[in-house]
């Protein structure tokens, strides 16, 4: 599979690159947008590619400029990956939308470091301030922690 994509790919890169200024750049919404994006999902759903499925539903996609999209992943991991499809993926979203100037960034948002739980008291004081009822179902039946 692996030397199929690489073939693909190698081949994409040969073909001979059209100008940009002889093809149309026809304008387009956020909804038409969103539109092909979730059925660029969906056909990696039922193409049984469940990763590249997923990676398409993490965030939305943004139109930030005149022919310039920003999608935002949460590790660099994702961005690689997204990056690879994007090989087949932005021709074919072009094509769609008539818009041959659109360009996609792809933006890594690391989240915030996790807090792990691990002591008993560290879990019920989360445990109490998500529910500070607890706090006195606590109290009631004269539990110790």
């Amino acid at each position: 599979m692996a030397s199929i994509r690489k073939k693909k790919e190698w081949e994409q890169q040969q073909k001979p690159i059209e100008k940009a200024e002889e093809l149309p750049s026809d304008p387009f919404t956020q909804e038409q947008l969103d539109q092909y994006w979730e059925n660029w999902q969906e056909e990696k759903t039922k193409k049984r590619e469940q990763n590249l499925a997923s990676l398409f539903q993490l965030s939305q996609p943004k139109i930030v400029a005149i022919n310039s999209i920003e999608y935002t992943v949460p590790s660099p991991l994702n961005k690689v990956e997204l990056e690879r499809e994007f090989v087949y993926f932005l021709p074919d979203l072009r094509k769609n939308l008539n818009n041959y100037s659109i360009q996609i960034k792809v933006l890594v948002k690391e989240s915030e470091e996790k807090n792990y739980i691990y002591t008993p008291e560290e879990k019920y004081n989360r445990l109490r301030e998500i529910n500070p009822a607890i706090d006195e179902l606590r109290k009631k039946l004269d539990l110790d922690l």
